[in-house]
Protein backbone atom coordinates (compact mmCIF):
# COMPACT_ATOMS: atom_id res chain seq x y z
CA UNK A 1 0.00 0.00 0.00
CA UNK A 2 1.11 3.59 -0.66
CA UNK A 3 0.09 4.72 3.07
CA UNK A 4 2.66 3.17 5.28
CA UNK A 5 2.75 3.15 9.23
CA UNK A 6 5.36 2.36 11.45
CA UNK A 7 3.95 2.16 14.85
CA UNK A 8 1.12 3.66 16.66
CA UNK A 9 1.95 7.12 16.88
CA UNK A 10 -0.47 9.77 17.87
CA UNK A 11 -0.11 12.90 16.18
CA UNK A 12 1.54 15.85 17.86
CA UNK A 13 -0.24 18.94 18.93
CA UNK A 14 -1.03 21.39 15.67
CA UNK A 15 -0.46 18.32 13.68
CA UNK A 16 2.95 19.40 12.36
CA UNK A 17 3.95 17.24 9.57
CA UNK A 18 7.52 16.95 7.99
CA UNK A 19 7.14 15.35 4.27
CA UNK A 20 10.62 14.97 3.06
CA UNK A 21 12.55 14.03 -0.09
CA UNK A 22 14.34 11.26 -0.74
CA UNK A 23 16.95 11.02 -3.03
CA UNK A 24 19.17 14.14 -2.61
CA UNK A 25 17.75 14.89 0.90
CA UNK A 26 17.61 11.80 2.90
CA UNK A 27 20.31 9.96 0.36
CA UNK A 28 23.22 11.84 -0.98
CA UNK A 29 23.12 11.30 -4.91
CA UNK A 30 26.51 12.34 -4.96
CA UNK A 31 27.12 9.22 -2.87
CA UNK A 32 29.91 11.31 -0.63
CA UNK A 33 32.10 12.20 -3.86
CA UNK A 34 32.08 9.08 -5.32
CA UNK A 35 29.43 9.65 -8.35
CA UNK A 36 26.58 8.63 -9.39
CA UNK A 37 25.24 4.71 -9.15
CA UNK A 38 26.46 4.23 -12.78
CA UNK A 39 29.63 4.74 -11.73
CA UNK A 40 29.54 1.48 -9.72
CA UNK A 41 27.63 -0.34 -11.80
CA UNK A 42 30.37 0.55 -14.39
CA UNK A 43 33.33 -1.26 -12.17
CA UNK A 44 31.48 -4.38 -11.47
CA UNK A 45 30.53 -5.02 -14.00
CA UNK A 46 32.55 -3.64 -16.72
CA UNK A 47 30.05 -2.05 -18.93
CA UNK A 48 29.51 1.63 -20.19
CA UNK A 49 26.92 2.39 -17.98
CA UNK A 50 26.85 5.93 -19.44
CA UNK A 51 24.79 4.15 -22.22
CA UNK A 52 21.85 3.62 -20.17
CA UNK A 53 21.29 7.61 -20.71
CA UNK A 54 20.25 7.51 -24.18
CA UNK A 55 18.25 3.74 -24.42
CA UNK A 56 16.56 4.00 -20.94
CA UNK A 57 16.38 7.55 -18.95
CA UNK A 58 15.51 9.13 -21.89
CA UNK A 59 13.69 7.03 -23.51
CA UNK A 60 10.60 7.12 -20.94
CA UNK A 61 11.80 7.27 -17.51
CA UNK A 62 9.07 10.08 -16.64
CA UNK A 63 6.44 7.23 -17.43
CA UNK A 64 8.51 4.63 -15.23
CA UNK A 65 8.50 6.99 -12.48
CA UNK A 66 4.41 8.11 -13.14
CA UNK A 67 3.79 4.29 -12.75
CA UNK A 68 2.74 3.50 -16.76
CA UNK A 69 5.50 1.71 -17.50
CA UNK A 70 7.24 -0.80 -15.54
CA UNK A 71 11.06 -0.95 -14.94
CA UNK A 72 11.82 -4.47 -15.39
CA UNK A 73 10.50 -4.42 -19.20
CA UNK A 74 11.62 -0.70 -19.83
CA UNK A 75 15.33 -1.97 -18.19
CA UNK A 76 15.08 -5.51 -20.11
CA UNK A 77 14.52 -3.39 -23.48
CA UNK A 78 17.34 -1.01 -22.77
CA UNK A 79 19.73 -4.15 -21.75
CA UNK A 80 19.29 -5.96 -24.78
CA UNK A 81 19.47 -2.98 -26.86
CA UNK A 82 22.78 -2.21 -25.56
CA UNK A 83 23.58 -6.18 -26.18
CA UNK A 84 24.57 -6.71 -22.08
CA UNK A 85 24.52 -10.06 -20.19
CA UNK A 86 23.27 -8.75 -17.21
CA UNK A 87 20.38 -9.66 -15.28
CA UNK A 88 17.90 -6.97 -14.78
CA UNK A 89 17.12 -7.98 -11.61
CA UNK A 90 20.69 -7.99 -11.13
CA UNK A 91 21.28 -4.45 -12.45
CA UNK A 92 18.18 -3.26 -9.96
CA UNK A 93 19.97 -4.89 -6.76
CA UNK A 94 23.26 -3.42 -7.84
CA UNK A 95 21.29 -0.15 -8.74
CA UNK A 96 19.11 0.03 -5.16
CA UNK A 97 22.33 -0.84 -3.13
CA UNK A 98 24.86 1.70 -4.33
CA UNK A 99 22.78 4.85 -4.29
CA UNK A 100 21.75 3.62 -1.38
CA UNK A 101 24.14 6.41 0.60
CA UNK A 102 22.12 8.24 3.70
CA UNK A 103 22.76 11.21 4.38
CA UNK A 104 23.03 10.56 8.38
CA UNK A 105 23.46 14.34 9.43
CA UNK A 106 20.00 14.70 7.56
CA UNK A 107 18.88 11.80 9.18
CA UNK A 108 20.15 12.72 12.95
CA UNK A 109 18.00 16.19 12.52
CA UNK A 110 15.14 14.65 11.34
CA UNK A 111 15.10 11.99 14.23
CA UNK A 112 15.35 14.95 16.79
CA UNK A 113 12.60 16.60 14.92
CA UNK A 114 10.40 13.82 15.15
CA UNK A 115 11.19 13.64 19.03
CA UNK A 116 10.17 17.11 19.17
CA UNK A 117 6.52 16.38 17.95
CA UNK A 118 6.85 16.42 14.20
CA UNK A 119 5.22 13.14 12.39
CA UNK A 120 7.22 12.26 9.44
CA UNK A 121 6.36 11.35 6.05
CA UNK A 122 7.75 10.63 2.72
CA UNK A 123 6.62 12.08 -0.86
CA UNK A 124 9.34 11.16 -3.83
CA UNK A 125 9.34 10.18 -7.55
CA UNK A 126 9.96 6.52 -7.27
CA UNK A 127 8.64 3.82 -9.18
CA UNK A 128 7.42 0.43 -7.91
CA UNK A 129 10.54 -1.39 -7.20
CA UNK A 130 12.50 0.99 -6.00
CA UNK A 131 9.96 2.36 -4.02
CA UNK A 132 9.52 -1.10 -1.61
CA UNK A 133 13.35 -1.02 -1.52
CA UNK A 134 13.18 2.36 0.29
CA UNK A 135 10.23 1.59 2.41
CA UNK A 136 11.96 -0.94 4.40
CA UNK A 137 15.80 0.25 4.69
CA UNK A 138 14.21 3.93 5.66
CA UNK A 139 12.16 2.46 8.16
CA UNK A 140 14.87 0.82 9.58
CA UNK A 141 16.62 4.08 10.27
CA UNK A 142 13.58 6.51 10.61
CA UNK A 143 9.79 6.39 12.26
CA UNK A 144 8.52 7.26 8.91
CA UNK A 145 4.46 7.12 9.43
CA UNK A 146 3.72 7.74 6.04
CA UNK A 147 4.82 6.74 2.32
CA UNK A 148 3.53 9.03 -0.98
CA UNK A 149 5.48 8.06 -4.10
CA UNK A 150 4.73 9.30 -7.50
CA UNK A 151 4.19 5.76 -9.38
CA UNK A 152 1.42 5.17 -6.53
CA UNK A 153 0.14 8.14 -7.15
CA UNK A 154 -0.02 8.73 -11.21
CA UNK A 155 2.23 11.95 -10.91
CA UNK A 156 5.61 13.58 -10.52
CA UNK A 157 6.26 16.00 -7.87
CA UNK A 158 6.47 19.02 -10.23
CA UNK A 159 3.09 18.06 -11.49
CA UNK A 160 0.30 20.11 -9.35
CA UNK A 161 -2.00 16.92 -9.46
CA UNK A 162 0.64 14.51 -7.16
CA UNK A 163 -0.55 16.92 -4.15
CA UNK A 164 -3.99 15.75 -3.63
CA UNK A 165 -3.45 12.75 -4.20
CA UNK A 166 -0.44 12.49 -2.09
CA UNK A 167 -2.62 14.14 0.77
CA UNK A 168 -5.24 12.01 0.86
CA UNK A 169 -2.79 8.65 0.62
CA UNK A 170 -1.29 10.17 3.42
CA UNK A 171 -3.96 11.33 5.52
CA UNK A 172 -3.40 14.92 5.47
CA UNK A 173 -6.14 17.53 4.97
CA UNK A 174 -5.88 19.09 1.76
CA UNK A 175 -4.14 22.36 1.13
CA UNK A 176 -2.75 21.80 5.01
CA UNK A 177 -0.15 24.65 5.30
CA UNK A 178 1.31 22.54 8.24
CA UNK A 179 2.94 20.42 6.21
CA UNK A 180 6.54 21.12 5.76
CA UNK A 181 7.96 19.93 2.26
CA UNK A 182 11.57 20.08 1.87
CA UNK A 183 13.15 18.90 -1.69
CA UNK A 184 16.11 19.72 -3.24
CA UNK A 185 14.22 20.47 -6.73
CA UNK A 186 13.05 24.20 -6.12
CA UNK A 187 10.52 23.25 -9.02
CA UNK A 188 8.89 20.56 -6.61
CA UNK A 189 9.05 22.94 -3.89
CA UNK A 190 6.88 26.21 -5.88
CA UNK A 191 4.78 23.03 -6.57
CA UNK A 192 3.89 21.74 -3.10
CA UNK A 193 3.78 25.67 -2.51
CA UNK A 194 1.07 26.63 -4.87
CA UNK A 195 -0.84 23.76 -3.48
CA UNK A 196 -0.81 24.76 -0.04
CA UNK A 197 2.08 23.12 1.76
CA UNK A 198 4.79 24.83 3.53
CA UNK A 199 7.82 24.63 1.15
CA UNK A 200 11.94 24.61 1.95
CA UNK A 201 14.80 24.10 -0.77
CA UNK A 202 16.32 21.76 0.43
CA UNK A 203 19.93 22.88 -0.06
CA UNK A 204 22.64 20.69 1.37
CA UNK A 205 26.03 23.03 0.93
CA UNK A 206 23.45 25.78 2.69
CA UNK A 207 21.71 26.24 6.38
CA UNK A 208 19.07 23.73 5.61
CA UNK A 209 19.16 22.83 9.46
CA UNK A 210 17.94 26.25 10.29
CA UNK A 211 15.19 26.91 7.49
CA UNK A 212 13.48 23.32 8.20
CA UNK A 213 13.77 24.43 11.69
CA UNK A 214 12.13 27.46 11.12
CA UNK A 215 9.78 26.34 9.11
CA UNK A 216 8.64 23.85 11.59
CA UNK A 217 8.56 26.74 13.63
CA UNK A 218 6.38 29.09 12.07
CA UNK A 219 4.29 26.01 11.32
CA UNK A 220 3.90 24.87 15.65
CA UNK A 221 3.12 29.22 16.35
CA UNK A 222 0.18 29.09 13.76
CA UNK A 223 -1.19 26.28 14.81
Amino acid sequence: SVLVTSGARSDPPGGVVLALDVDGVLLDSHRGGRGPWTQALAEDCGVDAARLQPVFFRKGWRDILAGRIDIEVALAAAIGELGWSLDVDEVLRRWFEADFVVDHEVVDAVVGWVAEGARLVLATNQEHRRAAFLRERLGELLPVSGFAYSAAVGYLKDDPRFYPVASGLLGLAPHDPSVVFADDSLKNVETAREYGWTGVHFVRQADWRAEIGSALGRVVRLA
